[in-house]
């Protein structure tokens, strides 16, 4: 199979120094699906915003895209010679109870999350945002954008949640769990972009991608 090979993702890596804001290796991956030129400089922001501070959890989760890519565009944009394109993004997970999931603290904590979502549907946030700096100061361009997706789970027998810990998968995943590998056994439903899940939605980044460049940002 050939590579895809865009004229506008072309230009961009040509013209743009671009930086994903991530370490994440799943948004790595399906980044490089697009044959775009970038490098990755993985945020150093703690995300630790407060939670109730936000009116919900899109509010909190594109808040934390936009600091991620903040911080490393702050850190780089005085070391490029042509204009820099920053990539942050972050993903939560957020219980039919309203609670948002990250990460979780340990096995237990991944178990007792995964007992919580057991026969219900959750909603999966990515936050998207793109800064774009030129090379004069304060010509400074963000994007921002929000993927969500709702995901349905099947009732959890204690054999699978068991076997589905001790993989380890839970331990770097938002909400405990990874649609894209072992999780697809109790997963029954999904509405919405399969890429927002795995952690960055793809379509709706190029999409970001060309509306810029229709409005001469890129």
């Amino acid at each position: 199979m050939n590579p895809l090979l865009v004229p506008l993702i072309e230009s961009i890596g040509h013209n743009f120094r671009v930086v994903l804001a991530s370490g994440s290796p799943r948004r790595k991956e399906l980044l490089d699906r697009l044959n775009l030129s970038y490098e990755v400089i993985p945020s150093n922001f703690a995300e630790d915003l407060d939670k109730s501070r936000f009116a919900s959890a899109a509010d909190y989760v594109i808040s934390n895209a936009v600091i991620k890519a903040q911080e490393v565009y702050q850190r780089i944009r005085d070391q490029s010679n042509k204009p820099v394109l920053v990539i942050g993004a972050d993903t939560v997970v957020v219980s039919s109870d309203g609670v948002i999931l990250e990460k979780p603290a340990s096995p237990e904590d991944a178990a007792d999350t995964l007992k919580g979502l057991s026969g219900k549907s959750n909603m999966v946030y990515t936050g998207v945002c793109l800064i774009i700096g030129g090379t004069e100061a304060g010509n400074v361009t963000i994007e921002k954008a929000i993927e969500s997706t709702e995901v349905t789970f099947d009732e959890l027998d204690d054999d699978m949640l068991q076997a589905y810990v001790s993989t380890g998968e839970p331990t770097d995943k938002a909400g405990s769990y990874a649609y894209q590998s072992y999780a697809c056994f109790f997963i029954k439903e999904i509405k919405g972009d399969f890429y927002n899940v795995v952690g960055f939605p793809c379509a709706r980044f190029y999409q970001m991608l060309r509306d810029l460049h229709r409005r001469g940002v890129l």
